[in-house]
This record gives structure tokens, sequence and C-alpha cells, in this order.
């Protein structure tokens, strides 16, 4: 009878050791069974030892699921974002980088004097890599596989900065000239389709070194440029490449969100090295499919020194309301024939339908972001738009024309990434050029994408 029971005991105990869950609930039990007499010292010694090193494996196997367990739910090194982009960034912060670009597809039909012929063309199609290395270091570059006309296909921006200093930023690269409030905007951002007449007079992008500085109600830029990348260097004829300085400055007493007074000045200069006699001014109706220029200076210039742009520029917002507008000036020096002063200008305006604001943030206007996305249960952003803008090509003996023409413009910003937009120009008058007193108009579309 005994030897039953101590098998029977002995079954339960090798179970219950067994068991992921044995504990003092059994040593307790071990413990009383060996007071009753149903088990003796060899095997209350036995079964002491085996229930020890069963806790010990199970100790072990525990560890082992918690590291596990840790291992698997660690935080990674990088956090990865898709929204505007994808970025891929460090959790201390040293490091990010971020994958963007856009795809603007236009087309358009064309009326009047002279001819020009409908089209359609993917206007830009272009790929960055920006970043930051080191908390203080950061870096941009940006290609263009679709671009026309002076920025052909090819490197737009390519640039490294330094943030090390108090509100300071230092760039150097290829970078677009501290000019223009509306060619400091990005495309993707512009009221209209394609910048004002008075873009003749865009800086551009050049290779240089920019310092700036931005605040919240004020911005200080300036630098010193070499050539484009695009233009003819100093190989030819030994003839050293031209150069320019740079500077832009904005102050904006008024900076709430979605209520703004922007004032700024810009002067640009550029010394033409051995290559005055490429220099030219021109400009399209305010469109790129085309290919005509309603008024151009052509090869009449010719002994070109140096020039020097200056611009004044204004823009406000109010809720839905936004109103902006430029002056440009600019003049020729010649080693043959007198000076020249050609201008240009431009104001517009547009009013939400559907109560956005323009984005402002330190001396330019950005991307629209709708209330509501289309997908999201709205319907996005709509903007109605209006530009009178003119250019003057005629001074002395040069005779570019003259040129006066309105847009009108209708914007639909389906979601921050997504936009399409429908532009109406007529050009009300021309006078000189190669284009006297003809008047085109036209119609064109475009859908972007930009991320």
């Amino acid at each position: 009878m005994m030897l039953r029971k101590t098998l029977i005991a002995g079954a339960i105990f090798s179970s219950f050791i067994g068991s992921a869950y044995a504990g003092s609930e059994i040593e307790t039990l071990i413990n009383m069974l060996h007071q009753n007499g149903m088990v003796n010292d060899a095997q209350f010694g036995r079964l002491q030892a085996e229930l020890k090193e069963n806790k010990s494996t199970a100790n072990q196997e525990k560890q082992q699921v918690q590291q596990q367990l840790a291992e698997a739910t660690k935080p990674s090194d990088v956090e990865v974002k898709v929204k505007g982009g994808v970025t891929v960034k460090t959790r201390d912060g040293k490091f990010s980088t971020k994958i963007g670009g856009r795809v603007q597809a236009d087309a358009a039909t064309y009326s009047g004097q002279p001819e020009i012929g409908d089209g359609t063309e993917i206007r830009r199609a272009r790929i960055y890599l920006s970043g930051t290395m080191y908390d203080d270091w950061g870096y941009k570059l940006e290609y263009d596989f679709a671009g026309t006309g002076a920025n052909g296909k090819g490197i737009t921006d390519a640039f490294v900065t330094y943030n090390g200093f108090d509100d300071l930023e230092i760039k150097v690269g290829n970078m677009k000239d501290p000019f223009s409030l509306e060619q400091q905007e990005s495309a993707n951002s512009l009221m209209f389709m394609e910048r004002s007449l008075a873009g003749a007079f865009g800086a551009g992008r050049h290779i240089g070194a920019l310092l700036s500085t931005k605040q919240q109600n004020w911005t200080l830029a300036g630098g010193v440029f070499g050539d484009s990348l695009n233009a003819t260097n100093g190989t030819e004829n030994d003839q050293d490449e031209g150069w320019g300085l740079g500077a832009r400055g904005t102050f904006a007493p008024i900076n709430e969100k979605n209520k703004v007074v922007h004032l700024g000045l810009g002067i640009n200069y550029r010394d033409t090295g051995g290559f005055g006699d490429k220099t030219s001014f021109s400009q399209q109706p305010e469109t790129d499919i085309g290919g005509v220029n309603i008024a151009d200076t052509g090869n009449q210039l010719r002994n070109v020194t140096d020039f020097y742009k200056v611009g004044a520029e204004a823009a406000t917002v109010n809720g839905p309301f936004s109103a902006q507008a430029e002056y440009i000036t600019t003049s020729v020096s010649r080693n043959a024939g007198s000076n020249l002063t050609f201008d240009g200008w431009y104001a517009q305006t547009s009013y939400f339908l559907t109560g956005e604001s323009r984005n402002y943030d330190k001396g330019v206007f950005g991307n629209v972001t709708p209330k509501a996305s289309v997908g999201d249960g709205g319907i996005g952003a709509w903007e109605l738009a209006l530009r009178y803008s003119t250019l003057d090509l005629i001074d002395k003996d040069i005779d570019g024309g003259d040129v006066d023409s309105y847009t009108l413009g209708v914007n639909w910003y389906a979601t921050n990434t997504l936009r399409f937009s429908a532009n109406y120009v007529d050009v009300l008058d021309v006078e000189g050029g190669l284009y006297d007193n003809q008047q085109p108009s036209l119609f064109q579309v475009r859908s972007q994408w930009a991320f």
C-alpha cells in the first residue's frame, strides 16, 4: 500500500515539475508529503534537486523569451516617413535624407498672330535628394529630366549648406541668385503656370557662395557667383567667364497666420567677362510650349561689359485674398554705344473660393494645403487668379519689343501633392520688335504632381 502511494505521489510530482508553472506550491506539497511519511528522505532529496534544476531551466527560458521580446519591440535607429516625399531620419536627428520631385505635364492651344503651333510637353520632371549631416551640414542635389530653354535638362540645384552659426546659413554650389520674389518661389507654388513677362529679368541659377539669415519678420541674403552651368566657360578663346553679385532683403511688418504684409528689394549685378556679345533678354507670352519669344533683343546687344538689375516687390495676404506686385529695371553698359535701360512689372491677385490662404514663410510663398483633400471627404482648394504684366525691351538703338498682357487662372489643389491649373493669356499689345502690332492669345492647362 505504501509503495503504491509513493508511485502515485511521484507521478504527480513529475507532472507538476514538468509544468511551466512549477513553483512554491509544489515545493510546499513535497514538504507536506515528506512530513507525513509518504516520501522517504532519499526520495525527498531527489525531488528537491529536480525541482531546483527545473526552476533554473524555467528562469533561463523566461529570460530568453524576455530578451527576444525586447529585441523585437526595440525601436529602429531610423524613422521613415512617406508624407511629402520619402524621408529617412536617425532618431538622434544628426542625419536625414529626403527624396522628392515633381512632374508637370502641359498642353496649350494658340490663336491670333503670330502663328504659334499647339502642342503638349512635360514642362518639368525633377527628382531631388536633400538632407542634413551632423546637425549643422545640409545638402541638396536636383536633376531635371525634361527642362526646356535656358533651364534645359540637367542639374538645377547642387549645393551644401552650413548652419553652425546662430541665425546664419552658408551655402556653396549651384543655386538661385537672391533676386525677385517671383523667381525665389518654387515653380510648384506659383500663382500661375508660368512667371510673368517681367521674368525676362530673372537672375537664374549660378555657381557661387551665399550668406543668408531668415527671421520671423525679415530676411537678408547676399552672395558672389560665377557663371551658370549651361553657359560657355572661359576655355573659349582663353576668355574669363562672367561673374556676378546678388543681394535681396525682405521685411514683413505683419506676419501672422493668414495675414501678411511683405516688402522686398533685390539687386543683381553681372559682369559678362569675355562674352558681351551673347547677352540678351527675351520672354515668351507666359507660356513655354510655343517656343516663340514675343519680346526679344536677339543678337542686337553687342559689346556689353556688364549690367545690373534692381527689383522692388510687395505682397499681402488677408485670409483667402492675396495680391503681389514687382517692378524690375535693368541697366546695360556697353563698350560701344550708349548705355541702355529696360524694365518690366506685374501685378497679380487671387482669391480662394474654399477659404484657404497662401502660405508665407520668411520671404517667399510656399505650397497650398487644402482644408479638406479629395479622397478625404473634401473637394480640395479652388483658387481664382488675375494678372497684368508688361515688358519693355526698347531703348535707343535696341528694339526688342514692348509687350502688355493679362492672364486669367484657375487652380484646383486636389491634395497637397496634386494640382491642376488652367490659364488664359491675352497679349493686349505689342509695339516694335519682330511682332509689332500682333496680338496672340492662348489657353493652356497643366497637371502637377509634386512630392
